[in-house]
């Protein structure tokens, strides 16, 4: 799984997304890398979580450690769980 946090230079915000991104990883033992992606050509851009490239979530709904953990674990779980073959 790809965990990239989209942030602006200059944004002081993006850190605190980073930290919480970082705690949930860890309380949750996933072995994901959060890569840190310069947001190029977007003015005043909050700071955004983008998952396996192609869903981006808004860092006011995912900066809550209880948001975070249930989109990192549902994310978790649709990668790592596949479907018996019959």
């Amino acid at each position: 799984m790809r965990v990239e946090l989209i942030y602006k230079p200059g944004c002081s915000s993006y850190s605190s997304v980073r930290d919480t991104l970082e705690k949930v990883i860890a309380e949750e033992r996933l072995p994901i890398p959060v890569e840190l992606v310069e947001a190029c050509g977007q003015e005043n851009a909050s700071p955004r979580i983008r998952i396996n490239g192609n869903e981006e979530h808004d860092s006011g709904i995912t900066n809550t450690l209880e948001a975070l953990t249930d989109l990192l674990s549902r994310k978790w779980k649709e990668i790592t769980e596949c479907p018996l073959a019959i």
